[in-house]
């Protein structure tokens, strides 16, 4: 009787413990050098931006551990512009270091996070340098030596003209030179939808205990 007993009483505390562990929300380790595939949520540009800024972009493709998701698509990580740098005039890119702080899973939960960019993709003439991550924009050199050698082409026909074509590409070039260095190169832009690709650099430790909060408090707390 008395192991009747114990029998029902070790069962039902055993039905409590299971009840208490969600479906779905089994504690995983997703290991260091781990890629997340996401897509940005809005517009950076170094034209409009500035350092300091936060931002999110959302898993695209599930993360699985085991052959169990660990990550969804549309887990949510935010971050800041750690570094914005807007092009020079006659040389000089456009500059953005995007760092990511904290991921939020699509049930609310979220952890910090430690990874770094190591590709973009949908973004003209953008490249991932270094091993921070650091974002660059297009070159402004080349278009400057175009708009020179265009300006010198114009001269020397002008110049022509007045049988002085060396004086007229002088001229010409002099002009194009110092209207170009009035106006900075092309700036870095990442448009929304950008395909960004992060790498793990420290284990995430994703469980069923974590810190709840509205979209509203986790940017609050990025830029924090």
């Amino acid at each position: 009787m008395v192991k009747c007993a114990l029998l029902v009483v070790l069962l039902a505390t055993s039905g409590i413990a299971f009840a208490e562990t969600p479906v779905g929300t089994e504690p995983f380790s997703v290991p260091a050098g781990t890629l997340l595939h996401c897509r940005a949520n809005q517009t950076l540009t170094t034209k409009l931006n500035k350092q300091g800024d936060s931002f999110t972009i959302n898993t695209s493709e599930p993360v699985s551990i085991n052959g169990q998701v660990a990550i969804p698509v549309g887990s949510s990580l935010f971050g800041r512009i750690m570094v914005m740098e807007r092009p020079g005039r006659i040389k000089g890119v456009g500059q953005m270091l995007l760092t990511v702080q904290q991921i939020t899973l699509p049930d609310g939960r979220t952890f910090p996070l430690a990874a770094t960019l190591v590709t973009v993709y949908g973004a003209e003439h953008v490249k991932v340098v270094g091993a921070e991550g650091l974002v660059k924009g297009p070159n402004s050199h080349l278009p400057d030596a175009g708009e020179i050698g265009a300006g010198t082409v114009g001269g020397t026909l002008v110049g022509l003209m007045f049988a002085q074509p060396l004086a007229g590409a002088a001229v010409g070039a002099t002009a194009t030179a110092v209207d170009r260095m009035r106006r900075r190169g092309k700036d870095l832009t990442i448009p929304i939808g950008t395909q960004l690709n992060y790498q793990l650099t420290r284990e995430l430790a994703i469980t069923h205990s974590a810190s709840r909060a509205t979209a509203a408090n986790q940017v609050q707390g990025v830029s924090d």
